[in-house]
């Protein structure tokens, strides 16, 4: 994640989430107007962030995964990740 720019990190982190929560699935013109990024320049990105979600219970980072998987932190990663965006593009 560290090719990524901070700001990029951010909007897919938002796009993510939209898609996760099923808020949305669609980046529109609101979010390019205040994120300053197309959906195809987080794109990459957001797939990345669905793909550690993914993975979240196995490998060396399971602590992360228990911690946020607590009532303290909302329960989060009991949400299903958005495999969706891993597809091609709609």
């Amino acid at each position: 994640m560290l090719r990524f720019l901070p700001s990029t990190l951010a909007a897919a982190a938002i796009f993510t989430t939209q898609c996760t929560l099923s808020v949305s699935r669609e980046w529109n013109i609101t979010c390019e107007k205040h994120s300053s990024y197309g959906k195809n320049q987080i794109l990459e990105c957001s797939k990345l962030m669905v793909s550690f979600h993914q993975k979240a219970t196995v490998g060396k980072l399971t602590g992360v995964y228990r911690k946020y998987n607590t009532s303290k932190y909302g329960n989060a990663l009991r949400c299903e990740p958005a495999s969706f965006l891993l597809e091609a593009w709609f």
